[in-house]
């Protein structure tokens, strides 16, 4: 799907979806064709949770640290409780 899909689905303006992706919160969009930007469900996933972390107040730096711990799959669970 493209930003304008994302951002609907997942309440995240398409400004935000540009900046959470340039500084890491969301992999890199891979790119069609034209050159546009394209998501999978997986991203508008992680969009939807960031937009609920924000809204319970947790700080971006704590934020791309529990998307890293989700995406991570070989990551073990202590190292969640931990963190």
């Amino acid at each position: 799907m493209n930003i304008g899909e994302a951002s609907k689905k997942s309440g995240v303006s398409a400004k935000l979806i540009r900046h959470y992706e340039s500084i890491g919160i969301i992999p890199k969009a891979s790119r069609a064709l034209s050159g546009y930007r394209t998501y999978s469900e997986k991203e508008v996933n992680i969009l939807r949770f960031v937009k609920r972390s924000r809204g319970l107040g947790f700080s971006m730096e704590e934020i791309k640290k529990l998307v890293g711990l989700w995406r991570n799959k070989k990551r073990a669970s202590l190292e969640v409780k931990n963190s």
